[in-house]
């Protein structure tokens, strides 16, 4: 019965919080943050990133493909994060200041001198982007379902709901504020479990040590401590390249940009930003593959994670660990129902939004990604699972040209976003191993070009494109904007 109590009182002080820490942001523009801590970005920006499919899924990777995905963790820590800090996040903030814009979207569109450019990337944003929010939802429900009494479709539709109140009230400060909170909460909930799994493993040396004497697998063709050779180490690479450079031109990333006051902030956010990153993405990875000594057989790489929690933690971890994990799943969200709300009620329209509006926007998203998630379609799963690539191939080059090089063209943007987006999908339907469902060319996908990651596909063609786009229209390339 006290368990019972206690484990209540947790989840009623989240929520409580979460709630206090939301409504921060009455009273501030629902586009705009104002000025907050840098601290409170780091947070943000980690909790931003890394959602439960990091955690959880990635995890179970680790467990399967052993040290080696601690190079996804490095890549994640200095291409994710110290580059984007180093060469994106002051920058992408002065453009958002000079050309007086409220989103991403608007800022690629406005700065290529392209409104329609802005309108067809809101769009973009939007499908994809609650989409993506749906499967993020569903997890986080699925994982509550195991400790609380409730169908799914109730705990789907609640979570739905609070997410949306919190993106609704608060607006991108309260966001700001709640990811902060639950970053703080993943950082704890990882540490508790990585200090378990040490102790069970009898310390890092000794755990390393063992899981060096383990026979290699197929898919850790080297043992597991090393890179495998063949495709197991490609594909480890990239991931390295698909989770830390396609992340770039995220728009749910870029915002955080918005909230930087000078460029000395954006230089004291990286380094913590960078600490916790990685400690939540490395622990996570460190645990998992040390958890192999623990839990040698798995057959579901998702299952890793929870079994591990549940043969390691008592009652109460057990309920932190998911606290944690949900946690991951809500900053996610709010970011991307932020995103997906803007668009709505802004970009597409063209207009400010008003109250009104903010709320029919914010609605309307909670509508769809609560109704996706509850369905069980293949083109939702395709969706869910290629979001990134098919939000970065569309908007990086565009994004990098106008932020770091200061070129602004619109022909050229057109034929990148068009070259990128239309090539990834079609090599996600159609080519990737993985993912093709009906292809007209069979050999094409089972040939070495249906290993190639659709997102370097998707960059390399909108390279083609922009480059295309600037020798057929001969407008000339404005000078960049001073720094």
């Amino acid at each position: 019965m006290v368990a019972t109590l206690g484990n209540a009182l947790i989840w009623i002080v989240y929520i409580g919080v979460f709630i206090f820490l939301a409504r921060k942001g009455r009273g501030h523009d629902a586009a705009l943050s104002g000025r907050v801590g840098f601290s409170v970005q780091a947070f943000a920006y980690v909790a931003t990133y890394i959602s439960a499919v990091a955690l959880v899924g990635f995890g179970g990777l680790a467990h399967a493909y052993g040290m080696q995905m601690l190079l996804v963790a490095a890549g994640n820590v200095w291409l994710g994060t110290w580059v984007v800090y180093r060469f994106l996040a002051w920058p992408t903030r002065v453009w958002q200041q000079h050309l007086g814009v409220r989103s991403p979207a608007t800022l690629i569109g406005t700065g290529h001198n392209s409104p329609a450019l802005a309108k067809a990337l809101a769009l973009l944003f939007a499908l994809f982007l609650s989409v993506y929010a749906s499967a993020v939802i569903k997890g986080a429900a699925l994982l509550l379902g195991q400790i609380v009494p409730l169908p799914l479709w109730s705990l789907i539709w609640g979570i739905a709901v609070v997410v949306g109140f919190c993106v609704c009230v608060g607006g991108l400060r309260g966001v700001l504020y709640t990811e902060a909170m639950q970053g703080a909460i993943m950082l704890a909930g990882i540490l508790m479990i990585v200090g378990a799994v040490l102790v069970k493993t009898g310390g890092p040396l000794q755990g390393l040590s063992d899981l060096a004497l383990l026979p290699p697998t197929r898919l850790a063709t080297n043992g597991f401590v090393s890179l495998s050779g063949g495709g197991a180490g490609l594909f480890i690479l990239s991931l390295v390249v698909v989770t830390s450079v396609a992340v770039w031109a995220q728009p749910q990333m870029i915002q955080r940009h918005f909230a930087l006051a000078s460029r000395t902030q954006a230089r004291r956010v990286a380094p913590l930003a960078m600490l916790i990153l990685t400690v939540l993405v490395g622990g996570t990875y460190f645990a998992a593959a040390l958890s192999r000594l623990i839990l040698p057989d798995v057959a579901n790489p998702d299952a890793v994670m929870p079994l591990l929690v549940r043969q390691i933690l008592p009652g109460a971890g057990l309920h932190l660990f998911v606290l944690a994990i949900v946690s991951a799943s809500l900053s996610t969200t709010t970011a991307l129902f932020h995103i997906a709300s803007l668009a709505i009620a802004e970009d597409v329209p063209a207009r400010k939004s008003t109250p009104r509006t903010w709320r029919l926007g914010v609605a309307l998203c909670v509508l769809i990604s609560a109704l996706c998630a509850q369905a069980d379609g293949s083109l939702i799963a395709i969706l869910c699972t290629t979001s990134w690539s098919v939000v970065g191939s569309a908007a990086l080059v565009p994004y990098i040209a106008l932020v770091v090089f200061g070129k602004r063209h619109a022909p050229a943007a057109w034929s990148s976003v068009v070259g990128g987006l239309s090539t990834c999908l079609f090599w996600y339907l159609c080519v990737y191993g993985p993912t093709a469902a009906v292809t007209p060319l069979p050999m094409l996908a089972e040939s070495a070009f249906g290993q190639i990651p659709p997102f370097f596909v998707g960059v390399l063609f909108a390279v083609a494109g922009w480059g295309a786009g600037i020798a057929v229209s001969w407008v000339p390339l404005p000078r960049r904007l001073p720094q």
